[in-house]
């Protein structure tokens, strides 16, 4: 098994491996870089201490305008700043795959079919209810008052249902005193 660190001339070491592991980039990134001026121990060999303060340097940041964030300052910065958003990016992206897989999301046509079918059960039921309230009344009250009081319960539920379909909450009006 290959070892990460070692020490060569009384400097802690680390392979390019765990390098370019430790630093989030590709072996061939770190080619660039060391011609770029990262020191380099040996061949496949990286002083910690010194490449971690030249990384630093050359990733050097600097306040965004927005306040947010920090940017880097430097051209080569900036695309290996973004070159790290667009891997956190497709990390996010392969784990809502995976979530997916998985069944813990639902798709969406399935989503909306249910939610239509569920809808229309609920207008109907609610729309059927002034008359079954009309029924049950019609032997304590005049005949008059019943189709009175279903058709306030009528009109009542397809303003809640308007209003719902609209807005998507009901707000009572305020009755006339």
């Amino acid at each position: 098994m290959d070892s990460i660190v070692k020490m060569i001339d009384k400097t802690l070491c680390i392979s390019a491996s765990y390098t370019s592991e430790l630093f989030g980039v590709h072996r061939n990134t770190l080619a660039q870089w060391v011609k770029l001026g990262m020191p380099k121990a040996a061949n496949g060999w990286y002083p910690l201490k010194e490449c971690f303060d030249w990384v630093q340097n050359y990733r050097g940041t600097s306040d965004s305008e927005d306040g947010d964030e920090a940017t880097p300052k430097t051209t080569a910065g900036k695309k290996l700043h973004y070159e790290a958003k667009l891997k956190e990016q497709q990390a996010e992206a392969a784990e809502l795959k995976n979530a997916i897989s998985k069944g813990e999301y639902i798709p969406r046509e399935e989503v909306v079919s249910e939610l239509q079918r569920f809808f229309t059960t609920l207008k109907r039921s609610m729309t059927g209810y002034s008359r079954r309230i009309a029924m049950e009344i019609a032997p304590f009250v005049d005949p008059d008052q019943v189709r009175v009081i279903e058709q306030s319960i009528n009109d009542t539920t397809n303003a809640v249902l308007l209003q719902m379909s609209v807005r998507g909450v009901y707000s009572a009006r305020k009755g006339k005193k």
